[in-house]
């Protein structure tokens, strides 16, 4: 084997790091193959073919003899990760410009791969804030807003312990829903609280498939059916998963009534309480960009993001009664909002508009 067999190899394995630790991350299919394709074309190949789907990539490149090199990568199952993604984003700008040698490329993406999480007690605060934020946003009182908070934190307590344990995520997700509907029916059953569907819903949030929802759609309109109807399909087996821990703990163990939220007497929406609630829903959009990862710099971004997104659902659901329309013409001005920070911040569109749908979802 020469030495050009060697690089080309190495270089092909760099290429398929890079591709593997963004759809690990979760980055969408149509990003992972560009981010490939500019990667492949700085390192001067002549021909790159690479098949990217959700679980797997297999790539094959041409040397100058004609020969080929074929690759095949598995993807373990996705954990967001948004600052991987950005990372990967800007080591590829860096190969495309030339600025960075092969050995600095591997390293780097030794150190991608390997970058630590948040902490425990980081990980807590954002069960507790996002419960807390989509609580109050949706309509619930101050003490249910913090019932809601108080559940937060106990589910997160779990999510942190239980994922060492099992690997299912739809065991996880029915027990998760039982333990948030066990909390918050004993909450209601003891005067601590008044409305119990706002104080479920809120702490649902945190476990509410909202990631795959919109990635889903997101492959559906880069033509990528299969990964599309994956995607969907695990989540609204995850809903189904929410929906059969809250039955069994309401059937079996308690009868509380679950008032609906249009006719709950706490949804005032005066410009004060829209105001409230939309601050609210911006701390709580904060919440995932702690879960997923994001760099602490785009925070505020994300927050104040959340909070437009909310603000303009409640303003618009004021002025007519579809309630699809208003959810529409907010996602789609967040949509392009999201596309405009992302070039002034020099990072992908994902980081913002992953996060900032979050106030939609309930």
């Amino acid at each position: 084997m020469n030495n050009e067999e060697i690089m080309t190899g190495v270089e092909l394995e760099i290429i398929l790091k890079a591709g593997k630790i963004l759809l690990s991350s979760g980055a969408e299919i149509s990003r992972t193959e560009d981010t490939m394709n500019y990667i492949a074309r700085a390192m001067n190949f002549k021909d790159l073919e690479a098949y990217v789907s959700n679980r797997g990539i297999f790539a094959t490149a041409k040397k100058d003899d004609n020969t080929e090199i074929t690759r095949i990568y598995n993807v373990p199952e996705v954990d967001i990760n948004l600052r991987k993604i950005e990372s990967v984003n800007s080591l590829s700008r860096r190969i495309t410009q030339k600025s960075i040698t092969i050995e600095e490329v591997i390293n780097e993406l030794e150190k991608i791969d390997t970058m630590p999480d948040y902490s425990i007690f980081w990980r807590l605060v954002a069960y507790t804030i996002g419960a807390s934020g989509f609580s109050y946003a949706i309509g619930s009182s101050i003490t249910d807003s913090i019932i809601a908070g108080i559940i937060g934190l106990i589910l997160g307590v779990y999510m942190c312990t239980i994922k060492r344990i099992l690997n299912s995520d739809v065991l996880i997700t029915i027990l998760g829903s039982i333990l948030i509907a066990l909390l918050g029916n004993l909450f209601i059953h003891f005067n601590i609280g008044s409305n119990l569907s706002v104080i479920l819903l809120g702490a649902m949030i945190d476990i509410v498939p909202g990631v795959p929802f919109v990635n889903a759609i997101r492959e559906y309109s880069q033509n990528n059916y299969n990964t599309g109807i994956t995607l969907m399909m695990g989540a609204l087996l995850t809903c189904i998963s929410m929906a059969v821990g809250v039955a069994v703990v309401q059937s079996l163990l308690f009868n509380t009534q679950m008032i609906p939220l249009y006719t709950s007497n706490l949804d005032s929406n005066s410009f004060t309480s829209m105001f409230m609630k939309s601050i609210m829903a911006g701390i709580g959009t904060t919440a995932f960009a702690i879960l997923f990862r994001a760099r602490k710099q785009h925070f505020l971004d994300i927050s104040i993001l959340g909070f437009i997104t909310w603000f303009l659902f409640l303003t618009l659901s004021e002025l007519q009664s579809n309630v699809m329309l208003s959810i529409f013409i907010s996602g789609f001005i967040i949509a392009i909002a999201s596309r405009i920070l992302a070039v002034k911040r020099k990072c992908p569109a994902i980081i913002f508009l992953m996060t900032s749908l979050f106030p939609l979802l309930p």
